[in-house]
């Protein structure tokens, strides 16, 4: 997984967040991604589309971060694809340090900002500048390649447990699952990753973030834990096989648990106990 083609190309920081974060509190996660984005001096962009009511949406973060010193966040203001398209991408994006995607429905999301000259111009500071891009709940789940849109909370995996969908493709060789111990969403997890082990299973909790950046550094931030499931070492995989709604088994998954300050390598695939050589610099 060392060839460029085949892992994930970050400039700066990817902040993946759960769900449900403190943005009234504590609110650590908002301040972590404002420390990775240049603290006092951060050009914040606002992407609320996924959500069901956006000007609020917007209104909930514009009021956070002028909080917490940003005085003039941006908002992409935008209820359709029609309105993305007419969107000055350039004049929104231009200095942009950290840009921050809430939740809502990631289909909304993905149709809405796929394949527009906004989501491609995006794509390249991501790859190629310093930003830090945030996304919370169906913000977080749109970030992959192939990402979850639907999906039952079952007591164990079967074939049809979950739905996936292209996503944004921030994230090649990754899943995220969002609210994961909150909804009981293990075995849907080991589903999407069951369909193809390539791909690397992450299930974030609430109020907790994964920070990746492109030297193959994940580090765990927050209140809860992030759950990895690593498929490929299954030596036995029967998905295949079975009909829609049966159970199927599947041998050789790696599963870690990680909570706050772990770190894990998702280039190489392993953990490794956290030490001030791997920990991501704490700027705030």
């Amino acid at each position: 997984m060392d060839e460029l083609h085949d892992r994930e190309i970050i400039g700066g920081y990817l902040l993946v967040i759960g769900g449900a974060e403190d943005k009234y509190n504590e609110r650590r996660i908002l301040k972590k991604f404002l420390s990775l984005a240049g603290g006092a001096d951060a050009e914040v962009l606002i992407v609320p589309v996924a959500s069901d009511y956006p000007e609020f949406a917007a209104d909930v973060y514009t009021q956070a971060f002028r909080n917490l010193g940003i005085a003039n966040p941006r908002v992409l203001r935008a209820t359709s694809r029609q309105d993305v398209v007419q969107a000055d991408f350039e004049k929104l994006l231009d200095g942009v340090t950290g840009v921050f995607m809430t939740g809502g429905d990631q289909m909304r999301l993905v149709s809405l900002l796929g394949g527009t000259k906004f989501a491609d111009k995006l794509r390249r500071m991501v790859r190629e500048t310093n930003i830090v891009l945030a996304g919370t709940s169906a913000g977080a789940a749109g970030m992959s390649t192939s990402m979850i849109v639907r999906g039952e909370s079952t007591s164990h995996p079967h074939k049809n447990s979950v739905k996936l969908s292209p996503g944004l493709g921030f994230l090649k060789n990754i899943i995220i699952d969002q609210h994961f111990t909150e909804r009981g969403r293990i075995s849907r997890l080991i589903t999407a990753v069951s369909y193809n082990p390539y791909n690397l299973g992450i299930g974030i909790d609430e109020n907790t973030a994964i920070i990746l950046d492109g030297k193959g550094v994940l580090e765990v931030f927050g209140a809860g834990s992030a759950t990895i499931v690593d498929g490929s070492q299954i030596t036995y995989n029967e998905i295949a096989e079975v009909d829609d709604n049966q159970a199927f088994s599947v041998c050789g998954v790696q599963l870690h648990v990680l909570r706050d300050g772990l770190v894990y390598d998702y280039l190489d695939r392993h953990p490794f106990q956290p030490t001030n050589e791997f920990l991501l610099p704490d700027l705030g």
